[in-house]
């Protein structure tokens, strides 16, 4: 049908992506490095968006593997990130136990991964793209090495003997033999007492638990229910001398002092013998048992000490990057890369930690190794029932302090060792997603590896929470940082693309530009799995991408090349921000905001967080009054009264005090130092922070209405903001090219499809001609409604509910300027400005004239299971046509003969005449299409519209239309869930079903559903 027309001929344009090179220094890591990203319109591999490709195992037939990298460049990504399934590792923790081929064969590390590994790359090389690739299987922690290995992760594990006052312990300690002897420490038990957590919601927070004993902790630890026994601290003993050859030990508890009696702890070093892959003896399935470590599996390795890194290299060098394999990735590889850290321990360890922790802390951790069996590991493996904790004033919590600020220096090494090893043996650069879920302060060390990286589903879709990563980064002139993009709890297969652009623009507000979308699995054959193909996560986690879903490959290609776009510009130049938050938070076990209030939001002002561990980066300094004025330019540092300090932080605050900065105390000055200091280090620094007040440029304030108090001590945000709606800014300036670059997103997801329009005013501190930027598109408009004084421009906007625009300001003389109607940024000429392009103009309204379109026919292509469920090739979805005459557009689920079990393609067809008034030479005409579920695209008497906004589909359609009947066709696709509902029980993959009752899944709204209206106007 004629309708078909509009996604042929837009392929014809995307499918081939501009060639291009690494970049041309591959291990430059920072901001304005030489890289070819090709162009505004056109941008080039090395800044598309990649996916997350899933490789079930290497037992993956060769020709799928490669045609699936070859369709992930039809779509306009920049290649893939290779990532070896193995059931999420095969554990208990993983996504099953059935493995449908011998993983002593197909094991990650064998000579089939190997083969495997390399096919992938080669098609990389032969469709021009770059890849990225896990150091491991799973989440890439670990590798095959003989089992007890120094290099692999370490443990402890504590058994306890309880022992009355005046009482004897004598005999051979319990757990003798399981591992090498860590400590026996001794301590009097003052007290026993459980504590509940009151319910969420009824406490202002940690802080306020804090206050009343009820909840000792560090900030960012989590609440919990379980019994708390306190021990004094002066009764702390080591006994690990007293222990004979053969584990016997005879102590007495002391009769003095008041008391529930003496506990003896008796700690071991043990491995953690956690799998990255498991052993296939242990799996179901055709397994044979292995005759070496090779086909033993994964174990993860050490990730606090250079050993446990070269562990990891080590493997690759001699077992992986032979054979060619080295030079091929050399060719086309970007990233190596980990995934965050999710090792099941009792408490984070490596085998010197207490004495390294001596050498930086000037005391011994072992007698205190009791109180850190709590909240020092992944919080999703649970707490242990007892807490201990000492009886000094803050619980022994400095303790922890220390312990983490030493576990955070060691896994710095870590990723310090693997970035080196990136650069140095294969010339690439190294990625990671660093610290969250560990107990360490994760803003330590992100400037430690070449390309840090979140996540959306880690990071809650906090633009606060992007912005505690990203300063760091920034700080540290990191060129990007990058995100796991779109991996949602229980929406696999019903992840719409409007959705996951929320992710990215969210993203891009809080500084985050490069994204890998979570993921394109296996499209091949596999054992045991049925339609529509290999599925990850238990079919819990969005989304599978790829050839299987109806929007592959047109659909896709309109959005990976608007994220494409967004990454050209704002991988661009150098990030500017407002404010500095100082944050010292020694764990990070979720992400949640920082700062509440929305104030400083609302009124437009940027802000990123640092950690007192970050003032020691080459850029961190004080020039005319501004933080860091060569990388973010902060004009203040906001530090509250809660926030936790440490002595060479307070330090580095009365320095940047004294060379001018604003410091601005929000709601008082900060007394608890985070570190044990026995000399009474709390009274120094506070003596030394309020000696900071006598200075002019160091404010005490209320916590309440930071925004207004900045704005009266004469701090202007970069971007003024006047609006209804929630609109936040993120700015780069790229003295290259002699251009600011500004993002405005209006975030309204929890509005609902539609909903959220707003308008307002942004006032920027820039004075360049201004453009709009259609990343959707690729052109660039002059803006033409603004105006101007000698320091700024104020632009007024109107933006639908989730929707983003880039404006740009080019400076007198920028390569970007259109002035000659050609651009740079464009390679070609600018976009003459309408009231449709131009975001600052009013959008003309409906009048009289207007035409609402109705008489819709439909013909829906169903995208249908095989009745024979095992079969996953490629042709295997039936496909026919059910046509529908619809006078009003609902959504497919309302409409009685289509219903709610029905996924695929629609096309949508109707015409409409124009009254005659509207044919004078200065009547212009655009169609408004509303808010898009999923996808669109657009022709109007067979030519194709370029590319619309989901969140206000609109188009000025003028040149497209002839005197009388127009015609106007719209196809549609959807996500596959609605097909899949009523065979969603039946469906396995590697053996195993979904991890999603049938109950929890929706029915969901596809197709066009908004009135569509065509309105002439004066233009």
């Amino acid at each position: 049908m004629a309708a078909k027309r509009v996604l042929a001929l837009t392929s014809l344009s995307l499918c081939a992506l501009q060639a291009s090179s690494l970049p041309y220094n591959h291990t430059d890591a920072l901001v304005n490095a030489a890289i070819d990203a090709g162009t505004f319109t056109n941008p080039s591999k090395n800044v598309r968006p990649r996916f997350r490709y899933w490789v079930p195992d290497a037992s993956a037939d060769l020709t799928s593997l490669a045609e699936d990298v070859r369709q992930a460049g039809v779509v306009g990504a920049g290649g893939v990130e290779i990532l070896g399934y193995y059931l999420y590792g095969g554990t208990a923790q993983g996504t099953g136990t059935f493995a449908p081929d011998d993983w002593s064969v197909y094991g990650w590390g064998t000579p089939a991964w190997q083969t495997a590994f390399k096919t992938l790359l080669q098609a990389h090389a032969d469709n021009n793209l770059i890849s990225d690739f896990a150091l491991g299987p799973n989440q890439g922690q670990g590798v095959p090495a003989p089992e007890d290995s120094e290099g692999l992760s370490w443990d402890l594990y504590s058994y306890n003997i309880s022992v009355p006052l005046g009482g004897n312990y004598s005999n051979t300690l319990p757990g003798w033999g399981t591992g090498k002897l860590q400590a026996v420490v001794s301590g009097r038990v003052v007290s026993s007492v459980n504590i509940t957590v009151p319910p969420a919601g009824t406490y202002g927070g940690s802080s306020e638990l804090n206050a009343t004993g009820t909840y000792p902790s560090l900030p960012g630890d989590v609440p919990y229910n379980r019994t708390q026994a306190t021990l004094a601290s002066d009764s702390l003993e080591d006994l690990t001398s007293a222990v004979s050859s053969d584990g016997r030990l005879s102590y007495t508890c002391p009769q003095s002092g008041a008391g529930l009696g003496c506990t003896l702890f008796v700690i071991y070093l043990i491995h953690s013998d956690y799998r990255a892959q498991q052993d296939p003896a242990f799996l179901g399935g055709p397994q044979t048992a292995p005759q070496s470590y090779l086909q033993n599996g994964s174990w993860a390795v050490d990730h606090f000490s250079a050993l446990g890194a070269q562990t990891t290299t080590n493997f690759w060098e001699q077992h992986v990057l032979t054979n060619g394999t080295r030079e091929l990735l050399m060719s086309v590889g970007n990233y190596g890369w980990e995934d965050s850290i999710e090792i099941r321990e009792n408490l984070f360890w490596t085998e010197n930690l207490t004495t390294i922790f001596q050498v930086q802390h000037g005391y011994d951790l072992t007698k205190y190794l009791p109180i850190l069996f709590h909240q020092n590991h992944i919080e999703f493996n649970g707490e242990p029932p007892v807490w201990w904790v000492t009886d000094e004033p803050d619980f022994g919590n400095t303790h922890i302090a220390d312990y983490r600020e030493t576990l955070t220096s060691l896994y710095g090494t870590y990723v310090e060792t693997l970035n080196q090893w990136a650069q140095d043996y294969l010339n690439l650069q190294f990625s990671a997603q660093i610290s969250y879920n560990l107990a360490m302060d994760m803003l330590a060390n992100v400037p430690n590896v070449d390309a840090p990286e979140c996540e959306s589903l880690g990071f809650n879709h906090l633009i606060d929470g992007y912005r505690q990563y990203c300063g760091p980064a920034n700080l540290a002139g990191k060129r990007l940082v990058s995100t796991e993009c779109g991996a949602n709890p229980d929406e696999a297969y019903q992840l719409t693309l409007p959705e996951l652009m929320f992710d990215v623009k969210r993203s891009i507000a809080g500084s985050v530009t490069q994204f890998v979308f979570h993921g394109f699995p296996y499209s091949g054959p596999y054992g045991n799995t049925t339609w529509p193909g290999f599925t990850t996560f238990d079919y819990e986690f969005s989304e599978m991408h790829g050839p299987r879903q109806p929007a592959w490959p047109d659909f896709y290609q309109d959005y990976m090349n608007f994220t494409a776009r967004l990454s050209y510009i704002f991988q661009s130049g150098i990030p500017k921000l407002d404010l500095a938050f100082y944050m010292k938070i020694t764990t990070f076990p979720d992400i949640v905001r920082n700062y509440q209030p929305t104030d400083l939001e609302d009124a437009g002002y940027a802000y990123e967080y640092l950690s007192p561990d970050n003032f020691g980066l080459p850029e961190a300094y004080v020039a005319n009054g501004v933080f860091a004025p060569e990388r973010q330019a902060f004009k203040a540092m906001i530090i509250r009264a809660n926030d936790s300090l440490t002595i060479d932080g307070v330090l580095d605050i009365a320095g940047f005090a004294h060379s001018g900065l604003p410091v601005i105390f929000s709601g008082g000055i900060p007394t608890y130092v985070a570190q044990y200091e026995p000399q009474n280090g709390t009274l120094w620094v506070s003596q030394i922070l309020n000696s900071l007040t006598s200075l002019a440029n160091v404010h005490v304030v209320p916590y309440e209405s930071l925004a207004d108090t900045v704005s009266s001590l004469g701090i202007k945000p970069l971007t003024s903001i006047q609006s209804n709606g929630s609109w936040f800014t993120y700015w780069r300036r790229n003295d290259l090219v002699g251009a600011d670059y500004v993002f405005v997103y209006n975030d309204a997801i929890d509005l609902g499809l539609g909903n959220g329009y707003s308008e307002g005013t942004v006032e920027f501190a820039s004075t360049g001609v201004p453009y709009f930027l259609d990343a959707w598109t690729g052109q660039q408009i002059p803006i033409t409604n603004y105006t101007r004084t000698n320091a700024s421009t104020t632009i007024p906007l109107q933006l639908a509910g989730n929707q983003s625009i880039i404006v740009a300001f080019a400076d007198v003389n920028s390569t970007i300027s259109c002035n000659t109607h050609h651009s740079n940024l464009t390679a070609g000429s600018c976009t003459p400005a309408n009231a449709i392009n131009d975001p600052s103009q009013p959008l003309p309204p409906a009048s009289s004239s207007s035409l609402n379109l109705t008489n819709w026919t439909l013909v829906v292509e169903h995208w249908d299971p095989p009745s024979d469920l095992s079969n996953i090739t490629p042709n295997a979805t039936v496909k026919y046509n059910t046509t529908h005459h619809l006078t009003a557009l609902l959504p497919w689920s309302a409409i009685s003969d289509i219903g709610p079990n029905v996924s695929g393609r629609g096309y949508y067809t109707t015409a409409f005449t124009l009254p005659s008034t509207t044919n004078s030479g200065s009547t212009s005409v655009y169609i408004d299409f509303g808010a898009i579920y999923h996808t669109v695209q657009v022709s109007i008497n067979g030519r194709v519209v370029p590319p619309l906004d989901p969140t206000w589909a609109k188009a000025e359609i003028s040149e497209y239309l002839t005197p009388g009947e127009n015609t106007v066709e719209a196809v549609v696709s959807t996500p596959l869930l609605n097909v899949l509902r009523p065979i969603w029980t039946d469906l396995v993959s590697s053996g195993g079903g979904p991890n999603v009752p049938l109950s929890a899944l929706p029915v969901q709204p596809y197709g066009l559903q908004q009135p569509v209206v065509v309105v002439p106007y004066e233009g």
